[in-house]
């Protein structure tokens, strides 16, 4: 005849030393038979919160560095797709369309001057404006105010937009349509704003993924030498 004995965690515990671990919450429970062998009934270990927490997480397949290799623009991938004649998927650049084209087609001198429009020809009126430079000989037509900055040894190319007036946002989206230049990670970029480290946001200037910046003094900055095509564009608009 077997004897049920109900005995406390502790001594248990002692009794077998291998036994696994059990929650303090859970009693043991104890066979003693007539010889006086006992047999110790222990439940199923019912793991921690912690424990389930840690079994649902699944590690990645890919580490951080391999993520980016294979999903972003890596020069080493997409060098491997162009071999393949694979083309790599391209965000999607929200780039604005032309509203204003050309009145008449500039002609432009070796040293970057054009004539304004004829009188025959009607210049409409722009919510913004950009004025010529002045202080010439005989009240002569400046040039207009698009300029080249090379810095860095010249590796680095800019084009400065100088005497810009009105409507900048509407300005700016016009210029982003003629040179199709998609919106920057961080908007457009002004350097009197702060960043999140104290520095102004354009931080060391324009780039591929921030192609535009206003500058202090109100100077648009373009990635890239691009003074031809903004020339030729404010000389069609008749500027």
């Amino acid at each position: 005849m077997s004897l049920l004995l109900r005995r406390p965690l502790t001594t248990m515990l002692r009794a077998t030393a291998a036994t696994p671990a059990l929650r303090a919450s859970t009693p043991a429970i104890a066979i003693v038979n007539a010889n006086n062998n006992s047999t110790i009934l222990t439940p199923p270990s019912i793991p921690t919160h912690q424990h389930n927490q840690q079994q649902q997480q699944q590690r990645s397949k890919h580490s951080a560095t391999q993520v980016k290799r294979l999903f972003k623009n890596n020069p080493q991938r997409l060098r491997h797709l162009k071999k393949q004649n694979i083309e790599p998927n391209k965000p999607v650049q929200n780039i604005p369309e032309r509203i204003y084209p050309a009145i008449f087609k500039p002609t432009f001198l070796g040293n970057g001057w054009s004539a304004p429009p004829p009188p025959e020809v009607e210049v409409p009126e722009y919510p913004f404006q950009v004025k010529r430079t002045g202080r010439k000989p005989f009240g002569a037509v400046g040039f207009l105010p698009v300029y080249r900055d090379v810095r860095i040894h010249g590796t680095k190319k800019t084009t400065i937009i100088r005497r810009v007036s009105g409507d900048i946002p509407a300005f700016l989206s016009e210029l982003r349509a003629v040179l199709q230049l998609p919106l920057g990670k961080k908007g457009i970029l002004t350097s009197a704003s702060t960043g999140a480290h104290g520095g102004g946001e354009a931080g060391r200037g324009v780039n591929a993924e921030n192609p535009i910046r206003i500058r202090t003094g109100g100077a648009i900055e373009v990635n890239g030498d691009r003074a031809v095509e903004v020339r030729d564009w404010l000389a069609g608009l008749g500027f």
